[in-house]
């Protein structure tokens, strides 16, 4: 169960307040149930089966990025990281550009393609075997030398940078788990503001619908 300041608020009792349109958007991400990807225990053995299918991701690269997910959000939920790879799943598949990248950075899709190859050559390389079956230290040890850029050269990584791989999983890992209303309610996020807005904006204060922290006074504001 996750540490929370705000035990017992659920973002989502306030659903009703928000436009019609955004009630769905949100509420989607709860009612949305993607089997889980399979778990590994540390001497790499499947712990279950696979049982999703996804419009991008292979059965494999699903596995890989659920491990990864994992140990970057420090999360071990299932549905929350299910939800993670979902998202991954559905923003390689097309929908909204990337915006601005760097030149010598391929397309998005490309890079989590060839980049969780890479990942898998390099753990082979090292270890003899998959990410996703190597020991909880060694996959460790790969996504600190992926962050700082310093995987063996291993032909794999020709053309994938390093360093702007990490970035990526990092930042669309870290956008879908913040963007799941159970994590709203953890953080203390009291949802969208439109229509009924927020009003109490002075230092200390907070609008009724917004949760108290543990050990806060109860009174919600003047």
């Amino acid at each position: 169960m996750a540490v929370t300041r705000y035990p017992g608020f659920d973002v989502t009792a306030e659903k009703e307040a928000w436009d019609a349109h955004t009630r769905k958007i949100v509420m989607a991400r709860v009612e949305r149930r993607p089997e889980a990807v399979p778990e590994y225990g540390p001497e790499g053995g499947p712990e279950r089966e696979a049982g999703r299918r996804f419009s991008f991701l292979t059965p494999e690269e699903a596995e890989s990025l659920a491990v990864i997910a994992r140990h970057l959000l420090h999360e071990d939920r299932d549905e929350l990281i299910g939800f993670v790879v979902e998202h991954f799943d559905r923003t390689r598949s097309g929908g909204p550009g990337e915006s601005d990248r760097k030149a010598d950075c391929p397309p998005a899709a490309q890079l989590v393609r060839q980049g969780l190859a890479a990942i898998d050559a390099a753990a082979k390389h090292r270890h003899w075997r998959r990410f996703v079956h190597c020991r909880t230290e060694q996959q460790f040890e790969i996504l600190a030398g992926l962050q700082l850029g310093r995987l063996e050269p291993i032909p794999e990584w020709i053309g994938i940078p390093q360093e702007e791989l990490f970035k990526m999983l990092l930042a669309t890992a870290v956008d879908a788990y913040a963007s799941h209303p159970k994590v709203w309610s953890e953080m203390g996020y009291a949802g969208p503001a439109y229509p009924r807005g927020y009003y109490r904006i002075e230092r200390g204060l907070r609008d009724p619908w917004e949760p108290a922290a543990a050990g806060a006074p109860a009174r919600p504001g003047r």
